[in-house]
């Protein structure tokens, strides 16, 4: 027994030596080179070169085990340079044809209008632990098809990168704005064969964390610069902020005014004109989905910032999030109510250093806002102190309605019947009070109980509610002590209070910090801990003795 101590111990001494390490990297990218060049002929090129070493399985199946590469045939061409599987022991193994497929990207389905988006699919064969997968790969856009260089490229991945170098290739006389968020690494500077060469290089890049919303898709990359962990490079030839968002304004197009009118007819029936509010109303339940108007999910950079007028997103019965706001506010502006359309975009020091790249959403801003218009960027404007909202003409907007703490008062009765209680054993019974969706959007943001890096909450949070329970006749709750746990993130606290009938319960919730850092965001998981704990939600019942 005591041997078999020993090698026990001498294992766990083993795993805690090596799981740090796994943990620490599933890959690295020994390099990765991203290049953005403006031709003379107007023409652009964007190419991306990365040689990634694979430590892991979860690496090898399924994190680096294909790239996916999104362009416009109709204007954009795809070169592949280079693919191969350079393996531990130098041994090449070159992509063959049959693992280059191309196929409908995932957000263009049900949308034939975006059907001509292509989806490059590379799969990397040969790999192995230790293998190192080498790709090179460039996307050259017509003349035209972009109007101006415009980037807006985030530094970090998921695996640390030993040296990372971003490229900015104008020609000569022209001017470029340009700002590095987040880092203060200046550009080398050269110039030869009529172009301008501006260039970045990083060494040890730490990789963006995983496990946290702030570091996945496009609201999360924004809380990710906003809090400081990301570095982004912004980039653009326009000549100001203002010129860019006057081509964007042109796509903004009603189309065809009968089919607008019919629509704001078919919407406004049953007796509600001269009601602004309802009006609004019948819109918002439009623009919700009620009557299955479908989202379409292209981005608007993948569709080279142009958009379908709000007339043809009637007929066709969807949209993308661009399309939906125009149609938005064109029919409250047909139906006569004041509305616009607003853009939300990184913040750099310097507003013309900003492009259409930038752009985090397009929302349609209205002076009658109901909280239901989920469409219209409501978790982008939360966001607001940390953008620039502006409208189509620059200049700035205020979105009252969503600044500040997400408030959220509610008081709601629950009728517990005997048919649907849950009963653990005879003579007892468990209710088991709903969680609201404001405060589980937050859980995510404390899934461990440490954080490597900064993190930033979508919003403040304070949340009341607000229950009172009613029992059948013949069942009692069991009493219970109230609970309350403050610090200097805020307050989670938990009351009940008997009644004639049942119980009245209080939740609340009180999160006033929206910046985590890794030295205060224990007290945050405290208050989200007890929240969680499904205990402070479950009421345990009796049934009284006769």
């Amino acid at each position: 027994m005591k041997t078999l101590s020993i090698y026990i111990g001498i294992i766990g001494m083993l795993l805690l030596a090596v799981l740090p390490a796994k943990a620490a990297s599933e890959a690295e990218f020994r390099k990765l080179s991203k290049t953005y060049t403006l031709r003379a002929d107007g023409s652009q090129e964007v190419r991306v070169q990365k040689e990634l070493t694979l430590f892991t399985h979860a690496a090898m199946n399924s994190l680096y085990g294909e790239t996916f590469i999104v362009y416009d045939p109709n204007f954009q061409k795809l070169e592949i340079h280079e693919s191969y599987t350079r393996q531990k022991d130098g041994t090449v193994i070159k992509t063959p044809t049959n693992a280059l497929v191309e196929v409908l990207p995932s957000a263009a389905a049900n949308a034939p209008a975006y059907n001509r988006l292509k989806e490059m699919v590379v799969v990397h064969t040969g790999l192995e632990l230790g293998a190192t997968i080498v790709l090179d790969y460039s996307i050259v856009s017509k003349a035209g098809y972009l109007p101006e260089l415009d980037v807006c490229c985030p530094v970090k991945e998921l695996s640390p990168i030993k040296e990372y170098t971003f490229r900015l290739n104008v020609p000569a006389g022209k001017a470029v704005h340009y700002e590095l968020l987040n880092a203060s690494a200046k550009p080398a500077i050269t110039q030869g064969s009529g172009m301008k060469t501006f260039t970045w290089t990083l060494k040890d890049v730490k990789p963006r964390p995983y496990a946290y919303p702030s570091a996945r898709g496009v609201i999360g990359q924004v809380q990710a610069v906003s809090s400081g962990m990301m570095p982004v490079f912004v980039a653009s030839t326009w000549p100001r902020y203002d010129e860019a968002l006057k081509s964007l304004k042109a796509q903004f197009q009603p189309g065809s005014r009968s089919v607008i009118e019919a629509k704001v007819a078919e919407l406004t029936r049953g007796g509600i004109e001269g009601n602004p509010q309802a009006i609004r109303n019948a819109i918002a339940d439009y623009m919700a989905g009620l009557y299955q108007l479908g989202r379409c999910g292209v981005s608007l950079q993948e569709a080279g910032y142009r958009l379908r007028p709000a007339s043809e997103v009637i007929r066709s019965a969807y949209g993308t999030q661009a399309e939906l706001v125009n149609l938005d506010v064109t029919l409250q502006q047909a139906a006569g109510l004041e509305a616009e359309v607003a853009v939300c975009a990184l913040r750099p020091s310097t507003k013309d250093n900003q492009g259409l790249s930038s752009l985090v959403s397009v929302v349609a801003q209205s002076k009658l806002m109901p909280e239901k218009v989920a469409l219209t960027g409501t978790e982008e404007a939360c966001l607001q102190p940390f953008l620039t909202v502006t409208n189509l003409e620059g200049n700035p907007l205020t979105m009252e309605a969503y600044l500040g703490a997400k408030d959220m008062q509610q008081t709601d009765t629950l009728q517990v019947d005997k048919a649907q209680l849950q009963q653990p054993a005879e003579g007892w019974g468990i209710v088991v009070l709903p969680d609201p969706t404001p405060v589980r959007t937050l859980y995510a943001y404390a899934a461990n109980t440490t954080i490597p890096e900064s993190i930033l909450l979508p919003r403040t949070m304070n949340c009341t509610l607000e229950t009172i329970v009613r029992l059948p006749e013949g069942i009692k709750v069991t009493p219970r002590a109230d609970k309350e746990v403050s610090n200097a993130c805020g307050k989670v606290a938990f009351s009940y209070q008997p009644t004639k009938d049942g119980v009245k319960v209080t939740r609340s919730l009180r999160i006033s910090r929206q910046l985590q850092t890794p030295s205060n965001y224990k007290e945050l998981y405290a208050l989200l801990a007890e929240w969680r704990d499904a205990n402070n939600h479950t009421l345990v019942v009796k049934k009284v003795a006769e």
